[in-house]
């Protein structure tokens, strides 16, 4: 290695360790190295080192200014498009239009150049400017870019016709997603929302339910409200890369159409999770199924949720309430409730103690634990109101549901009222 190559290696990398990410190279800094490499070729070689390692951290503002320096000794179009490239990530249409001017009469026919001189003239409302330079890349051989730019031209001037033109034109070279999609969002806002619906089905059935495609159709079968066409879409897409959000996305609509056959048949099919075939046996009030594989989950992760489920799901799916159900179901949530501390189980376990006059104190104690958690809880107000009640205190267990008695969604909860001011009556004929 020369003597020249070890003090560009030194300054490039001492350089490029003191620079943050995107953290652009200060004057100074450009000054030391013009002073200890004096050659043109080491400086060259310099320059395209610092460039590079800017660009690649992210430094636009240090890597186009290498660029540009390089141009200026050696004014090839590879270092001026180079330098356009750094100053569009920065959105400086400035220096995009400073460094074409520098290649005036020398790249006047480049297709890049062109095509970042209509993005200048676009950024600065020069239509009539923009639209004559599109015209010349249109002429010869023009690439998808060429008609990409000529439809974003199009959409400025509100020719949205035009636009639709030249994005099919895109689209057609090579199929390109992105330019489908500009096409489907030409004809949304055309209100051709049958023909954007068409062009992105087909696009999906040849080239599988790419992630921005399908997720379009989405938009537009949920605006839309076409629940079949969803389902379809969701499908396709989980087939294509087996993503669980496709799967939970069908299976939340399965369940908003109570559509439960269909949803354990999917689960069943791709082999996804017990819990939530769980919830879905659940919902549709197939206990005995349920609590078989909640047992099988509590068994297989020792988690006390599936217990406690487990619980539920016994005595829901028992006709007959005898002693024996009542011990093994209380037994599941001794061991469960308490680890859980989730006022849903202490309020269904608390509900069936006191219900079932098996131990009422321990029941209001239990469901007090559910209101401290959720205290607006109509459900655990009323079965603390149940437990006064089977302790004789009618008075209290009516002030809890005086409030709602004109409530009628809950038929228990209405019965039980009934009953509560029935026993006040009876105290007070007692009393007389």
């Amino acid at each position: 290695m020369s003597r020249y190559s070890i003090i560009i290696f030194t300054l490039v990398f001492a350089l490029s360790s003191c620079a943050q990410k995107n953290e652009p190279l200060m004057r100074q800094e450009y000054k030391i190295i013009n002073a200890q490499i004096p050659g043109k070729k080491e400086k060259m070689d310099a320059y395209a080192l610092i460039a590079m390692d800017a660009y690649n951290r992210g430094d636009f503002e240090t890597a186009g200014r290498f660029f540009e320096k390089l141009y200026d000794i050696d004014p090839q179009i590879d270092y001026l498009v180079d330098a356009i490239k750094a100053a569009s990530f920065q959105k400086n249409y400035e220096r995009i239009k400073r460094l074409i001017d520098k290649g005036k009469g020398k790249f006047n026919d480049s297709r890049f150049i062109n095509r970042y001189l209509v993005a200048y003239y676009l950024d600065k409302k020069d239509i009539e400017n923009a639209q004559k330079i599109i015209n010349k890349l249109l002429k010869t051989d023009p690439s998808l870019e060429d008609f990409e730019l000529a439809a974003i031209v199009a959409r400025v001037k509100g020719d949205m016709t035009s636009a639709q033109n030249y994005y099919q034109k895109a689209y057609e070279i090579n199929h390109d997603p992105k330019a489908l999609i500009d096409l489907a969002g030409v004809l949304l806002n055309q209100n051709k929302i049958d023909q954007a619906s068409s062009l992105l089905e087909t696009h999906t059935r040849i080239y599988g339910c790419q992630k921005h495609i399908c997720e379009m159709l989405i938009q537009i079968y949920t605006k839309e409200r076409n629940l079949s066409a969803l389902e379809e879409i969701y499908k396709r897409a989980y087939e294509k890369n087996k993503n669980a959000v496709w799967a939970n996305a069908l299976l939340e609509l399965y369940a908003y159409e109570k559509k439960y056959d269909e949803a354990i048949a999917f689960l069943k099919k791709y082999k996804l999770g017990d819990d939530i075939l769980l919830d879905i046996y659940t919902s549709k009030k197939e206990y005995k199924k349920a609590y078989k594989l909640a047992n099988k989950l509590y068994k297989k992760t020792g988690d006390p949720s599936f217990l406690a489920r487990a619980a539920v799901l016994e005595y829901e799916s028992s006709k007959i309430k005898d002693k024996k159900l009542l011990k093994n179901v209380s037994e599941k949530f001794e061991k469960s409730v308490y680890k859980l501390n989730d006022p849903l189980f202490y309020n269904y376990y608390a509900y069936l103690l006191i219900d079932h006059d098996i131990d009422v104190k321990k029941g209001i104690e239990l469901v007090k634990k559910a209101l401290k958690k959720e205290p607006d809880s109509l459900f655990y107000i009323d079965t603390l109101a149940w437990g006064y009640y089977k302790e004789g205190k009618c008075k209290e267990a009516y002030e809890l549901l005086k409030p709602y008695e004109n409530d009628k969604s809950e038929q228990e909860i209405i019965d039980h009222i009934e009953k509560i001011k029935q026993c006040l009556k009876e105290k007070k004929s007692d009393t007389r």
